[in-house]
């Protein structure tokens, strides 16, 4: 599910095969292309690899998709100073029905610190997710984190900053998801 699966680590590949979060792998040069996605992300988005491979994410993006959910997302690309973030948005599935998407982003950097890919974790906050759904997303995006740290030290990454991100992110989600049942 890469665009030249010789590039990245297999070790990489292998966690992306298995994971149940919905991940995208971009590269950080020219147009930020996808270069690997999961199955997860396949399922949540109706795309198949080949539809999305070499092919910049704002493909999720719909006539109803806020300029400030996509200016927040385009300054986290192109600003390499920050190393993580998550960001709300409204996206829309292949087949043109929308979903509320919860995408937590972080850097991964070589041993020089220049940034080689963006890792895209990816969560559905619709209106039928539930409390336990939300506690059982973080275990796995911690899980997630935890162990693409891992795969990406052995290829000479880093993650800088996911920490932090992470110690905020039940609160921001249990928000999103209050907002959205009210």
């Amino acid at each position: 599910m890469t665009s030249d699966i010789s590039e990245l680590p297999k070790s990489l590949n292998e966690y992306f095969e298995k994971s149940r979060v919905a991940l995208a792998l971009s590269r950080q040069n020219d147009d930020v292309p996808l270069v690997l996605v999961n199955k997860a992300f396949c399922d949540l988005t109706g795309y198949e690899p080949d539809d999305v491979i070499g092919k910049n994410c704002r493909l999720l993006q719909g006539p109803d998709t806020k300029a400030s959910s996509i200016d927040a997302l385009h300054e986290f690309v192109h600003d390499d100073s920050v190393d993580g973030g998550r960001f709300p948005i409204l996206n829309y599935r292949k087949d043109g029905s929308t979903f509320h998407n919860f995408v937590f982003m972080s850097r991964l950097r070589d041993r020089r610190g220049q940034t080689q890919f963006i890792l895209a974790s990816q969560f559905n906050l619709g209106s039928a997710m539930m409390r336990s759904e939300i506690e059982r997303n973080d275990r796995n995006l911690r899980k997630s984190i935890t162990d693409v740290e891992s795969v990406g030290r052995d290829f000479g990454l880093a993650m800088m900053g996911s920490a932090e991100i992470l110690a905020d992110s039940i609160a921001t989600v249990a928000k999103l998801s209050l907002n959205e049942e009210n």
